[in-house]
């Protein structure tokens, strides 16, 4: 990438939020959210946005952000759990030994059974990553996550420690941040996911990732320069003619422009899904839209939650 290439993306970019910001945002009790979110932000409830844009340049990506303040009453998340055989060996993998964490679902799936167990859950998003993984064919039931893994305080990665790397962790406060995590830290924290690298820091792109060019689909999160916001972002990819995705340095800009000062790449490829709970349906909707044929099935999901209240829009 050249030195103009590198910073088409920032002008473009700029010029994108620049009009996001004078378009202001729709309420989802006046318009349909899935086509109003390619015009401006739309309001899914209050605190919580979605906004979807297109770029044809350094190459053609849809994107999709959400923005949550983390202020919202009520607001609460939640991640994929151990699964039933936590910790005994894979029953449905004979390549080698691999210890069972959790149960493969799709995130649809996995926001529909919390909510079947009383846990409100508005959005969900993959996370982390795993294996074992051999391609599509790869159908096991469960999964060994990558590193360790924290939900709803309760350590999900068999035999592993909160060692090396970054991580995404939602304090029992409430507070999100991107951070490194020392086992004395682990005590007051309620979800740590660990991320595939550290994208954005204090503000600018770390230096790993603006020598990166490998385009794929994305996913990642990041959080506002003060901690008030958390945004998640998920670009679509392998997918000429209409998404073809995004370098992890794209993402740090994007997530840049959205005001944050530190931000993570997630688990991405065919694994990265964004899903909506739809009130008038009664049923989860995939905002975005996977290259594969199917949606893949992964191990490791980030739930957010509300209490139910001050739900007044259409979606």
């Amino acid at each position: 990438m050249t030195s103009d290439e590198a910073f088409l993306p920032k002008r473009l970019f700029a010029a994108v939020f620049a009009a996001l910001l004078a378009g202001g945002c729709a309420s989802t009790a006046e318009t349909d959210w899935r086509s109003e979110m390619w015009k401006r932000p739309v309001t899914l409830r209050r605190g919580v946005t979605i906004r979807a844009y297109a770029l044809d340049k350094p190459r053609m990506m849809k994107a999709y952000v959400v923005r949550v303040d983390l202020a919202v009453p009520g607001l609460g998340f939640t991640a994929t759990e151990r699964a039933a055989n936590w910790g005994e060996t894979m029953p449905d993998y004979t390549n080698g030994t691999w210890i069972v964490d959790t149960k493969r679902e799709t995130v649809a799936d996995f926001m529909t059974r919390r909510r079947k167990e009383g846990r409100n859950v508005e959005i969900a998003v993959n996370a982390s990553g795993w294996g074992p993984w051999s391609g599509a064919a790869c159908d096991t039931a469960y999964a060994t996550l990558h590193r360790w893994a924290l939900s709803d305080g309760t350590v999900v990665s068999h035999g592993k420690k909160p060692r090396g790397g970054i991580y995404f962790t939602v304090g029992k406060d409430g507070a999100a941040a991107i951070r490194r995590i020392s086992a004395s830290a682990v005590k007051d924290l309620s979800i740590a996911l660990y991320s595939t690298r550290h994208i954005l820091q204090d503000g600018r792109p770390t230096p790993e990732t603006e020598n990166h060019h490998e385009v794929h689909p994305r996913t990642a999160f990041g959080v506002t320069a003060d901690g008030k916001t958390l945004v998640l972002l998920v670009v679509d990819g392998r997918q000429p003619g209409y998404s073809e995705g995004a370098t992890r340095l794209d993402l740090a800009e994007m997530l840049l422009r959205e005001g944050c000062a530190d931000g993570v790449n997630m688990d991405g490829g065919g694994s990265s899904s964004l899903v909506l709970w739809d009130g008038k349906s009664g049923r989860p909707t995939m905002v975005n839209r996977h290259a594969d044929g199917y949606v893949r099935r992964t191990a490791m999901n980030l739930g957010i939650t509300f209490d139910g209240t001050e739900r007044k829009d259409s979606l």
